[in-house]
């Protein structure tokens, strides 16, 4: 009976760690991942973090992508901001210690007024990158 007793408090045991690990990671914000994306990474950087933006008028921002781990990689890119604004190319590959300029395109419409940041993101299967370029409109 002590052996089922011992069995019942290991399995216990594993649960708890399991949950307690699980909730650490979940609001701690860790990020597991395999062992096959330890040698991935990526670095993302904008020639410039604020820029101004006429309306009606477009602007152009350059963002370098760099591939830092030590394995060809494929990225997809996506934008978070308002509709008048692109980003080029929205997905490529690199290898190792090879870089990639990106081209951010605002063109603020008429009603747009104010400051917008705009996050560009770039993620692959084992790692991602974010930038934030603040935009300032200004009327004409």
């Amino acid at each position: 009976m002590k052996f089922n007793h011992l069995l019942a408090f290991l399995l216990t045991l594993i649960a708890i760690l399991v949950l307690v690990s699980g909730l650490v990671a979940k609001y701690v914000g860790i990020v597991i991942f395999s062992s096959d994306c330890t040698s991935y990474s990526v670095l993302l950087f904008p020639d410039e973090n604020k820029v101004d933006a006429e309306v009606g008028q477009g602007n152009l921002v350059k963002l370098r992508v760099i591939n830092a781990g030590s394995y060809s990689d494929n990225y997809e890119v996506s934008l978070e901001g308002p509709d008048w604004t692109i980003i080029k190319p929205t997905s490529f590959s690199l290898k190792p210690e090879q870089a990639k300029i990106l081209f951010l395109y605002v063109s603020p419409d008429f009603e747009a007024e104010g400051k917008y940041d705009i996050v560009v993101h770039v993620k692959s299967k084992c790692v991602s990158a974010s930038q934030s370029v603040e935009v300032s409109v200004l009327k004409e």
